[in-house]
């Protein structure tokens, strides 16, 4: 009997606290990340691989990352694969090239970061040097008084 309180016990707690984990459960939707400035526009950075070129193509709206596109076709896909479809996520939710490396691809992680670092760069400076836009000037009637 005492050995049957204890297990409805322990089953009661092992409850409680799953109710308190589900409670406090990330839905994931809210993406939190310091923006780059107000940079906006697209660019794409290039970087050796472990076995050719690789491109990234960066989408920037206000400062955000919206759109990676990561061209690594020359890699072996078996071993840089992973990496080449991973990468866009993780550097989306980072906002940065600096995100943690995918294990096995070492070298084209590498070439992922660096393209993307000049593609980020490409675009801040492009935005830096962009002519701001002309304010409309509006221009007063004339009262002609009598």
């Amino acid at each position: 009997m005492k050995a049957c309180k204890i297990i409805v016990f322990l089953g009661i707690v092992v409850l409680a606290m799953g109710i308190v984990f589900i409670g406090c459960e990330s839905t994931g939707s809210e993406r939190t990340v310091a923006p780059i400035g107000n940079a906006t526009g697209t660019a794409t950075g290039t970087a050796q691989g472990y076995s050719s070129e690789v491109s990234v193509t960066v989408t920037m709206e206000n400062g955000i990352i919206t759109d990676v596109e990561i061209d690594g076709s020359g890699e072996t896909q078996a071993i840089a694969g992973p990496a080449i479809m991973r990468a866009p996520r993780s550097i989306m939710a980072v906002n940065s090239a600096d995100f943690d490396a995918i294990s096995g691809a070492t070298v084209t992680s590498g070439a992922i970061k660096e393209a993307t670092q000049k593609a980020i760069d490409s675009i801040v400076a492009e935005s830096a040097t962009a002519p701001a836009a002309e304010e409309e000037v509006v221009e007063e009637d004339e009262q002609i008084s009598e």
